[in-house]
């Protein structure tokens, strides 16, 4: 595969590997070293990801993997809840990205926060965001089970802005632990997980916004979410309290951050619980436009 690491902008290098619709490169490299390094990492990278069905032969990217995910998502038409716009469209930008050129053996979770840093300024709200980054995991997950099982996920680990994604064993432990230290802390936990909902939005709720006989909440802003009916309380609880009595937000903060490090996940966020949350609901089924709606992107649904 042709390599070539080159002199770029203001003193900077970069790198471009591969020719044609398999080319891609890295640019703003401090010096030659740095850049050759990462060529001969990303070379070894597309050799890893270079995958062969019959007698075609294609490079396993980011952009690959969602392109196919999204073509079998299809598009969700308006009478059963969906906005029509086909996901393919949707994830267009995010495909177009840099970094989902590079060979999935390549993108690290350095790589993952960059992305999301310059698709949250294009996209001017987190929700959407993560959305997009909970389709990528879907997406990434679903292109290894077929073709690149042994490679592993950059969404394992935290990235530099904090944002993972756990698996099940991590989620009922961070269930566990957080309640260990205070019930309501497990409670909040727990109904992250379930609704993607940010602990600010939780903190917020009364019980008057809770029914538990159809296991549903209605967060501030008027987005309803489907819970478990076990982590709300029961219509006899006094309509006007919290409904996480006694945790204020920055016991909640604490709390949360005390779990990163527990988990083996040091710089966590809370957001990873989110994204976690949302990849979850698209492994379990649901459509791209119902996703959007779970996290209260309702600037995207309606465009």
């Amino acid at each position: 595969m042709v390599t070539r690491v080159r002199p770029g902008r203001d003193g900077t290098w970069q790198v471009a590997v591969g020719q044609g619709p398999m080319a891609f490169q890295r640019e703003a490299f401090t010096d030659r070293a740095a850049a050759e390094d990462w060529a001969a990492m990303a070379t070894l990278a597309a050799r890893v990801c270079m995958v062969r069905i019959g007698t075609k032969r294609f490079l396993g990217t980011a952009a690959e993997a969602l392109r196919r995910w999204a073509i079998d998502q299809g598009t969700l038409p308006r009478s059963e809840g969906g906005t029509e716009i086909a996901p393919l469209q949707r994830l267009a930008p995010l495909m177009a990205d840099p970094d989902c050129a590079l060979p999935l053996a390549a993108l690290q979770p350095a790589d993952l926060a960059g992305l999301r840093e310059r698709r949250l300024a294009a996209l001017g709200c987190a929700s959407e965001m993560l959305v997009e980054q909970a389709a990528l995991a879907a997406a990434l997950e679903h292109f290894r089970d077929f073709h690149i099982p042994a490679l592993d996920d950059p969404f394992a680990e935290p990235a530099p802005d904090g944002l993972c994604l756990l698996d099940e064993a991590s989620c009922a432990q961070a269930i566990g632990w957080a309640a260990g230290d205070n019930a309501e802390l497990g409670r909040l936990v727990a109904l992250m997980l379930a609704s993607a909902a940010a602990p600010e939005a939780l903190l917020a709720c009364c019980n008057g916004q809770a029914e538990a006989r159809t296991g549903q909440l209605s967060l501030p802003g008027g987005q309803v979410v489907a819970v478990p009916s076990g982590l709300l309380p029961p219509a006899s609880a006094p309509a006007a309290a919290p409904l996480l009595p006694g945790l204020t937000p920055a016991a909640a903060a604490a709390g949360l951050a005390r779990l990163a490090p527990r988990l083996g996940r040091p710089g966590m966020t809370p957001a990873a619980l989110q994204l976690t949350a949302l990849a979850q609901a698209l492994a379990q089924g649901q459509h791209l436009d119902e996703v959007l709606g779970l996290a209260g992107a309702r600037a995207a649904l309606v465009g």
